[in-house]
């Protein structure tokens, strides 16, 4: 390493620097998610709140990956200046493995949460975590008679009707929903940021490779043995992001499903009762009226299946994000 030139030890530290700078914009965009987490709306977000807590682990990760390129950079430049040796650089920053300015590093290293990220998406694939009353529902499942154009336009009508007049009804649904564009924001970024992060990982590879000529020499093995901690730790937080991705879209995936289900089921009995008023003679025997009764019994009853079943759904996702 010492064979290396001021010039080509400035060239790879500002290598570091421009990773340093790209790592920081993902970290920017997990902040960013970090600021949105009532997304998920009242009803499940609560649930969730173990993605807030891998959230803001995962930043601090980013950070400290940021901090310690940049502080390896800064020391490649005084090596470069004459100012310090590559081999005290080396050792300093190797006692540092274990602590910084005497504050043990972040716990749960990106590297050690492989198997349990592995885990974890396939956990979501499987979709063991979700209720049998939402594993195979569709929202067009619930309404597979057919209907006559008639109570087609009453059904969408007495939606409407609900979601205007009704605001118990139309509060429900939009405690349930939360901001269903956010929450699909925040997976496209989790998926996006595990894409950069894996290439930035590569990128750090490729860069000691080309960067450090004197392979054979003492120092820059031991250079490049320290660097390979950063690399992994890249990996792992690829890895991390990818599978938040996941969860983050299963969850409202999930939630719009149930939200779906329910405006349909609340639709369904808005045109069930008009029709009721509309055909119904004055006089009408108990019995029917009973029958009509239990139609709305049952709808309640049912419209509670469902919030209890996402409720559960969704926690035991929320359990899977924890470990």
């Amino acid at each position: 390493m010492a064979a290396m030139t001021p010039e080509q030890l400035r060239f790879h530290a500002a290598n570091l620097d421009g990773i340093r700078s790209m790592l920081g914009e993902v970290r920017s965009a997990c902040h960013r998610i970090g600021r949105d987490r009532p997304a998920f709306g009242p009803t499940c977000g609560w649930i969730l709140i173990g993605l807030g807590d891998r959230q803001k682990k995962h930043e601090e990760l980013l950070a400290y990956v940021e901090e310690t390129l940049l502080l390896m950079s800064q020391g490649i430049h005084r090596v470069a200046d004459g100012t310090e040796e590559l081999k005290t650089l080396i050792r300093r920053d190797d006692d540092d493995l274990l602590t910084t300015d005497g504050v043990p590093i972040i716990e749960d290293p990106p590297h050690s949460l492989h198997g349990l990220m592995e885990s974890a998406i396939d956990r979501v694939r499987d979709r063991e975590w979700v209720e049998p009353e939402l594993a195979s529902a569709a929202p067009v499942a619930e309404f597979a008679a057919p209907v006559d154009d008639r109570y087609a336009v009453l059904r969408a009508g007495g939606l409407a009707c609900a979601m205007r007049c009704v605001e118990p009804l139309r509060r429900m649904l939009d405690d349930l929903a939360g901001t269903p564009e956010v929450v699909a924001t925040h997976a496209a970024v989790w998926l996006g940021n595990g894409s950069d992060l894996l290439a930035l990982s590569a990128l750090l590879d490729e860069c000691l490779e080309a960067d450090l000529p004197d392979r054979d020499r003492q120092e820059t093995r031991s250079y490049r043995s320290l660097m390979a901690h950063n690399v992994q730790a890249l990996i792992g937080l690829a890895e991390i992001s990818t599978a938040m991705g996941f969860i983050t879209k299963a969850a409202g995936d999930l939630i719009l499903l149930a939200r779906d289900i329910i405006r349909g089921l609340i639709g369904d009995l808005f045109a069930r009762v008009t029709t009721w008023i509309v055909d119904t003679p004055a006089g009408a025997p108990r019995p029917a009226m009973a029958a009509r009764l239990a139609v709305v019994v049952l709808t309640a009853w049912r419209i509670h299946a469902y919030l209890t079943a996402l409720g559960d759904s969704i926690s035991s996702l929320s359990r899977t994000v924890e470990g």
